[in-house]
Formats: C-alpha cells, sequence, structure tokens
C-alpha cells in the first residue's frame, strides 16, 4: 500500500529486476518543487500573516534571533546547523499549516520530503545560517508588523534565493 503512494507522490521509483530507487534529482524537480513551495506558500505566509498570535510569532523571531547572534559570533558547528534547519523548516511549516487545510498541509509534506531530498544532495543550511536567519528575519518582521505584502514578497525572494542556490550546485 505504501509503494504505490510514494510512486504516486514522486518519492520513489520502482525498477524491474532492482528494486526500488529513491527519487532522481534533477533540475526539473528541483525547479518544480520551489515553485509548489512559493504557489502553497504565498497564501500560508499571508493567512500566518494575518492570523497568527503575537506570541507565536515572538516564538519563532526568538528561535532566529538566537540563532542569527550565534551565526554572527563566529560560532559553527553540525549543532547549530542542525537547530537552524530544524527551526529554518519549523518556520516553513508553522505558515502552512495556519491554512487549517489538512490537503494542502499534506501536499506540503510530500513536497517538503523532495525539498530535503535536494537539500541532501545539492544544497545544506551549513555555510549559509547567516544569510538565511537574516532572510528569515525580514520576512517575521513583516509579519510581526502585519505587513501581507511585504511578509509575502520577502517570502518569495527568500524561496527564489534557496532554489538558485540549489541550482547554482
Amino acid at each position: 500500500e505504501a509503494i504505490p503512494r510514494l510512486e504516486a507522490d514522486g518519492l520513489i521509483k520502482t525498477v524491474p529486476q532492482r528494486g526500488l530507487q529513491v527519487a532522481h534529482i534533477d533540475i526539473n524537480l528541483i525547479r518544480e518543487a520551489f515553485q509548489f513551495r512559493i504557489l502553497l506558500e504565498k497564501e500560508a505566509i499571508a493567512n500566518f500573516t494575518r492570523t497568527a498570535t503575537d506570541a507565536a510569532i515572538a516564538v519563532l523571531l526568538k528561535d532566529h534571533r538566537d540563532i542569527a547572534e550565534l551565526s554572527r559570533s563566529g560560532q559553527s558547528s553540525a549543532e547549530l546547523d542542525a537547530r537552524a534547519q530544524a527551526v529554518d523548516w519549523g518556520m516553513h511549516d508553522a505558515f502552512v499549516d495556519s491554512l487549517g487545510n489538512s490537503i494542502i498541509s499534506n501536499a506540503y509534506r510530500v513536497n517538503s520530503i523532495k525539498m530535503r531530498l535536494i537539500n541532501q544532495k545539492r544544497f545544506r543550511i551549513a555555510g549559509h545560517v547567516k544569510s538565511v536567519m537574516v532572510e528569515h528575519l525580514a520576512i517575521l518582521e513583516a509579519v510581526e508588523r502585519r505587513a501581507v505584502d511585504e511578509a509575502v514578497e520577502r517570502l518569495v525572494a527568500h524561496i527564489r534565493n534557496a532554489r538558485d542556490r540549489a541550482l547554482a550546485v
């Protein structure tokens, strides 16, 4: 039951007489996965900006500021990279989950798995923590001001920057 679903989601491929293969990462997958993210996350960030509690926004800002400060102070480690990656994914998940739509959240999660495959193969947050946190803080500061259009614009720029880094490798 799981194999046909994973195949339908494009995460694995059955190869006759060879077994299962994880999805191949190519330029088309990268472009399509990032385009799908933009499509979903534009609506999600607009909704989050309008509906998130001040407390939820404050938590995201604190997490990002803490990591940004550690990064600015010159600290670099696998632990910091892992923490930054978790905060990164958590922010985007919070935006999408704010829609309260399980169909969208499930589609986003499948695409998120593809993004993680891309990250493993083509791009990691390691080495980019400082710039990613700067982009995230700009997004979150727009959210904090409830500036919907600015938050959407900054999020789209952030996703495009991530796409361009993945395509440049």
